[in-house]
C-alpha cells in the first residue's frame, strides 16, 4: 500500500511541474507577442543593428561593369543624383591609341554632324543614332531610323544597352538658343539616356567650333563664344556626375580659335571627310 501511495505522489509532482512549465511558456509567449507588436523599425535601428537588403531586380549587365558601381537614380524631370566622381579626369587625357575595333562597342548619338559618321562610312550605321534635324531641344522626341525601327535615341539605347555611348549635340540650335537654354535641354536628355542604359559608359563630346565665316555670316551666324559657354557647362555636368568629357572642340580649333575653313564644308559648320578621320583618331586616343 505504501508503494502505491509513493507512486501516486510522484505522479502528482510530475503533473504539477508540467502545469508550471506550460504556464511559464504561455506567459513568455504572450509577453513576446506583445513586445513584437509594439517594436518599430526605429527601435531596431536605434540599437545600431545592420539591416541588409538584397535586390533581385538588378540587370545581369551589372556584372559587366569593372568598378562594380551602379549609376545613380534619377527621374523624368531631369534631376539626377551625382555619381561618385572619384577617378574621373576631365577632359579625358590623351592615351595610347586603341584599335579601330573599339568603335564596334560604341554608339554615337547626335545631330547632322554625328550623322555624317555613318553617311561617310566612318562608323557602321547600326552604331549611329542621329538625324540631320536633331537638336538639343528635340533630342528626346526626334524619331530616327535604326535597326529597331523609327524610334527615339532613348528608345534605341534602351533596346541595345550599348557598352559605350558618345553624345555630341549643340550645333543645331546654337544659332537661335542661348547656351543656358541648350544646356537645360542637354542635361535633361543626358539624364534620360543614362537611365535608359544605366550600365553604359557615357562620354560627352564637346560641341565643335565653327569657321570664322560662319560666325560672321549674315544668315544664322553661330558664335564660338556661345559654343564655349555650353561646353563649359557640359564639362561641369560631367565632373559632378562622374562621366567622361572629350574636348574635341579644342582639338579642332586653329590658332585663332576657329574651325579651319579647310576642315569644313561650305556652310562653315559641317565636317569634311578628313575632319571625320581626325574625329575618330581623337576618340581612339582619348579613352578613359
Amino acid at each position: 500500500m505504501n508503494e502505491n501511495f509513493g507512486r501516486k505522489k510522484k505522479l502528482r509532482v510530475r503533473y504539477r511541474l508540467s502545469v508550471v512549465f506550460f504556464a511559464a511558456v504561455l506567459i513568455f509567449g504572450i509577453m513576446f507577442y506583445r513586445y513584437m507588436k509594439t517594436v518599430t523599425l526605429e527601435d531596431v535601428l536605434s540599437e545600431n543593428r545592420t539591416i541588409t537588403v538584397f535586390s533581385h531586380n538588378a540587370p545581369d549587365k551589372a556584372e559587366d561593369r569593372e568598378d562594380g558601381q551602379d549609376f545613380p537614380a534619377g527621374d523624368d524631370s531631369g534631376s539626377q543624383q551625382p555619381e561618385d566622381p572619384s577617378g574621373i579626369v576631365n577632359p579625358v587625357p590623351e592615351c595610347e591609341a586603341a584599335d579601330s575595333s573599339y568603335i564596334n562597342d560604341c554608339v554615337f548619338i547626335g545631330d547632322s554632324i554625328v550623322y555624317g559618321l555613318s553617311s561617310y562610312g566612318v562608323v557602321p550605321s547600326s552604331n549611329v543614332f542621329a538625324s540631320v534635324s536633331m537638336s538639343v531641344s528635340k533630342a528626346e522626341t526626334e524619331k530616327i531610323d535604326t535597326q529597331y525601327g523609327s524610334v527615339t535615341a532613348i528608345e534605341a539605347v534602351t533596346q541595345m544597352q550599348p557598352k559605350i555611348i558618345y553624345i555630341m549635340l549643340g550645333s543645331n540650335g546654337a544659332a537661335y538658343m542661348s547656351a543656358s537654354e541648350m544646356y537645360q535641354s542637354y542635361q535633361a536628355f543626358l539624364n534620360k539616356v543614362r537611365l535608359a542604359s544605366p550600365y553604359s559608359e557615357v562620354y560627352i563630346i564637346s560641341t565643335p567650333p565653327v569657321t570664322s565665316a560662319k560666325e560672321n555670316s549674315v544668315e544664322s551666324p553661330i558664335k564660338n563664344s556661345d559654343i564655349d559657354s555650353l561646353n563649359e557647362k557640359l564639362l561641369e555636368y560631367a565632373d559632378s556626375n562622374g562621366i567622361h568629357f572629350l574636348d574635341l572642340n579644342s582639338a579642332l580649333k586653329d590658332s585663332s580659335g576657329y574651325l579651319p575653313s579647310e576642315s569644313a564644308e561650305n556652310d562653315g559648320m559641317h565636317f569634311k571627310y578628313s575632319t571625320y578621320e581626325t574625329f575618330i583618331d581623337y576618340i581612339l586616343s582619348h579613352i578613359a
